[in-house]
């Protein structure tokens, strides 16, 4: 799970007074183009399509409405024409340039007009003034000119809002809370007179409402009064949509405001809503984008978070919303070094920035350097003694690299500083998951939900224990299996028996054992799947390791399933992870992980696989070591994750066959050891990274040397099928097989030619030959059992009764639901006189018919003539 921390950053344009803007009636008769639905590439402000003003409209009133729509430099150009301004226009004047310069990076020169003697003492300039000052580092001074001028102005809502949001970026929570409190403490709170009378004056105004509305919010999670008046949240929710919707259809900070909300509650996907309507409106707010590049790292979006921190830049090219979402960007890709920068930028320049600090105390968590992390969150409390988001973001990236007891550490002090934080206890909750810990996940999870019974990550994991709740289990020596016995009823027949062997292998090849069982989770929903690995309902993939837990798909077909798929392999492949996750203390490279577990699989090359490692190869588009690992996350192509595992196979193997097992064995502990990836080649192979690449990608060459897939040997390839396959039809079998032979020799990699030879060895009475084939088939086959089946047959028929056994075990693992298979297996036991063995699948036939029944009848339920 990755999430930002909640707490409001002052880019946000706060709401200000009448003079902030033209009134509703004259900004919305400007029409405004289109905007392409590419919206979410980054529009350069020359880019931008042209305003259509009302002919009333004077350079004022355009520069104004430039400035609101994102056109700051134009709109800064348009006030240079303005002449003779009166005394009047002059805080208008002053509330569009100070805008415009700050939007565009110019901070010192807004700073200028803001504090000019002929403007300084009106109200809305004065809100400025601490906005300003905030978005440039100077929090205690911007709190010193809120506090005086709150003094000459108690009912200034902006002032109120703002110096909210400034002490709570600052960390000085309690009076946030005062601050806040106002809007409810009052003779009558603002809430209880907007259910009194929605068109009271002072809700007759968007921008009232939505610096109203966002005060509110605020309140609410500091106090938690969410906890207790669930009510809160759709009144607070219509004060933005009331802004947008009815006051003022052109005031997109309303949408920024409502997409603020749904992100602080979890539902990004309405969030997303309400900044692509900001963003229509003006293409350049630094906040619609940063909550855009945030919701975009939710969900491992990495391009869209590029994306949108280029759209800050193109406004402000130094800004620090662009360089601290830059910094959790690379962060999230594991790549600290590189995520230190830009937050090390924003510390030059503004000293006491706390979100720069808890990243850079992120940073070193993630490379493990726990002394320097802690020194850096020393340095946080000194400014912050009751710091909870450096924390948290420090938990996050322990929390990634599965480093549980730490990060667990770290959510608490989150939690305990910060109560009232929804983010923090999710965290916790879902790191309880992965870990294996289900009453801690649900202790933690029901004090979020206390908190916000709106925010959908809670529902989405409380739902989820909930389900698992009902799972039946069935242990072993060394591992638990939960299942969902009404819609999975064979899980339990073939799981944990086959598990225990698996065990006793995987344990042997890397020498380590870990020191609890294993949690197999069987979820009969791809979504159920994925919350308990992601915390969403979105990863495509079929199982997940945490460490402890292994998380699978029902394999079988179905609504909202992968469909079946050979679990046995699936389940050798993710113990292999659990295996060397625990042997490293979570601390192995992910390539290797995943390399490792590939070669444990034991079967060839993916047919798939091969044309597209020859084609990487002979273009040299195979990773680096160093990109390998962010290939898994951050594909670039389509095909790149599927390469990234064929390539850290083949790293596996080649260190494997090159050094001997014994150097994996070695690396394992030097990983554990906190080795660095460039320390501990050269330590173990005698090799630099960049030597040891070199010798790799030699290795690669000499591998797809005999594949066939040149262009010399591909046309003698298809001149050869063309000629075979006019053999076969012309019933000449035996010379058919000679080129499919040769063939074959050609490009050995091919399961063509596996497939016809096997069709014309069987149809010519030729068993072993046609073993031979089917057998190559079957090896690299993950979703067909076809293959097993045949051979199984083919045995049984020859009276070869145990490896007919072994395939139809192997037809079974692949499709576990297909009647067929089941069948055929219990037949050959009853054969063989093994009653266990046929008992066994006796049950399950059994079992999968009653299933069979039960889907069916779900399916008619309420059709005509259906049976109650």
């Amino acid at each position: 799970m990755r999430r930002s921390c909640c707490l409001p950053l002052l880019t946000i344009s706060v709401t200000l007074l009448a003079l902030a803007r033209a009134s509703a009636a004259a900004t919305n008769p400007i029409e405004r183009e289109t905007l392409p639905s590419r919206l979410l590439d980054a529009v350069r402000p020359e880019e931008l399509p042209e305003l259509q003003y009302p002919a009333y409209f004077n350079d004022l009133d355009k520069a104004r409405a430039q400035s609101f729509s994102g056109r700051y430099k134009l709109s800064l150009l348009t006030l240079h024409k303005v002449k003779d301004i009166a005394p009047e226009q002059r805080p208008a004047v002053a509330l569009i340039k100070s805008k415009s310069l700050a939007a565009i990076g110019r901070y010192a020169e807004a700073l200028k007009v803001v504090t000019d003697p002929a403007v300084a003492d009106v109200p809305a300039v004065q809100v400025r003034k601490a906005e300003i000052l905030s978005d440039m580092g100077r929090d205690d001074d911007a709190v010193a000119a809120l506090r005086e001028h709150l003094a000459a102005h108690p009912n200034s809502l902006a002032g109120r809002y703002l110096l909210g949001a400034v002490l709570e970026k600052t960390g000085d929570i309690a009076a946030a809370k005062d601050a806040y409190t106002w809007f409810v403490a009052q003779p009558q709170s603002f809430l209880e007179q907007w259910k009194q009378n929605p068109n009271a004056p002072v809700f007759d105004s968007a921008e009232n409402l939505t610096t109203i509305g966002r005060a509110l919010d605020r309140w609410a999670s500091l106090t938690e009064a969410y906890r207790e008046k669930v009510e809160l949240h759709n009144a607070i929710l219509n004060l933005f949509v009331k802004a947008y919707d009815v006051k003022d259809r052109g005031y997109w900070p309303a949408h920024v405001a409502a997409a603020e909300y749904f992100m602080s509650h979890d539902n990004r996907q309405e969030a997303e809503k309400e900044l692509k309507a900001a963003l229509e409106a003006n293409p350049q707010d630094a906040q619609a984008w940063r909550l855009m590049g945030l919701s975009a790292l939710d969900t491992f979006n990495f391009d869209l978070a590029d994306k949108a921190i280029g759209a800050v830049r193109l406004a402000d090219p130094d800004s620090a919303t662009a360089d601290l979402l830059e910094s959790r960007n690379l962060l999230l890709q594991r790549r600290p070094q590189e995520a230190e920068r830009p937050a090390r930028r924003v510390l030059a320049r503004q000293p006491k920035n706390i979100e720069a600090m808890g990243l850079i105390a992120a940073v070193y968590a993630l490379q493990l350097k726990e002394d320097q992390a802690n020194e850096v969150l020393a340095q946080v409390e000194k400014l912050d003694p009751d710091n909870a988001s450096a924390y948290f973001e420090v938990a996050e990236q322990l929390g990634a690299m599965r480093q549980y007891p730490r990060a667990i550490a770290k959510y608490k002090v989150a939690i305990d500083r910060a109560p009232w934080w929804t983010a923090a206890r999710n965290g916790l909750g879902l790191l309880f998951t992965q870990s294996g810990d289900e009453a801690e996940a649900r202790a933690a999870l029901e004090e979020a939900r206390k908190l916000d019974p709106f925010n959908l990550s809670t529902t989405n994991y409380l739902r989820l224990l909930d389900d698992m709740d009902k799972f039946a289990r069935k242990e072993t020596e060394h591992f638990i299996v939960m299942y969902d016995a009404t819609q999975d009823p064979v899980i339990p027949e073939y799981f944990a028996e086959y598990l225990e062997t698996v065990h006793k292998e995987v344990c042997a090849t890397f020498r380590h054992e870990p020191k609890v069982k294993t949690m197999i989770e069987v979820f009969p929903t791809h979504d159920a799947f994925s919350v308990r690995t992601t915390g969403s309902p979105w990863i495509g993939t079929v199982g997940a390791s945490t460490g402890r837990v292994i998380a699978l798909v029902s394999p079988r077909s179905g609504e909202n399933t992968m469909g079946n798929y050979n679990w046995a392999q699936v389940l050798r492949h993710e113990y292999t992870h659990t295996v060397t996750l625990s042997a490293t203390d979570n601390r192995i490279a992910h390539w290797m992980t995943e390399g490792l577990a590939v070669l444990e699989e034991r079967g060839p090359l993916r047919w798939d696989w091969v044309p597209m490692l020859y084609n990487a190869v002979k273009k040299n588009e195979l990773f680096t070591l160093d990109d390998l690992t962010w290939a898994f996350v951050r594909p670039k192509k389509p095909h790149h994750r599927t390469l990234a595992y064929a390539q850290s196979f083949w790293v596996c193997k080649y260190i494997q066959e090159t050094y001997g097992h014994d150097a994996v064995l070695k690396m394992l502990e030097e990983f554990k050891a906190g080795g660095r990836q460039e320390d501990v080649f050269p330590k173990i192979t005698g090799k630099s990274v960049t030597e040891f690449t070199r010798d790799f990608l030699a290795w690669t060459q000499k591998q797809v040397a005999s594949w066939g897939y040149d262009a010399a040997t591909t046309k003698k390839y298809g001149e050869m099928k063309a000629r075979a396959e006019g053999l076969t039809k012309a019933k000449q079998y035996d010379d058919a097989i000679k080129i499919w032979q040769e063939a074959r020799t050609l490009r050995p990699m091919d399961p063509l030619p596996h497939q016809r030879l096997a069709g014309l060895y069987l149809g010519l009475k030729r068993i072993p030959q046609a073993v031979e084939h089917l057998d190559a088939l079957h090896q690299a086959e993950l979703k067909d059992n076809r293959y097993a089946k045949r051979i199984a047959r083919v045995y049984r028929d020859n009276k070869d009764l145990d490896k007919a056994i072994r395939y139809a075990v192997q037809a079974v693992y692949i499709d576990p639901y297909e009647l067929g298979a089941h069948e055929l297996l219990a037949e050959l036991y009853q054969s063989t006189g093994d009653a266990r063995g046929l008992e066994r699948e006796q049950h399950v036939v059994a079992a999968i018919k009653e299933w069979q029944a039960a889907q069916k009848r779900e399916r008619n339920r309420g059709l005509p003539g259906a049976e109650e």
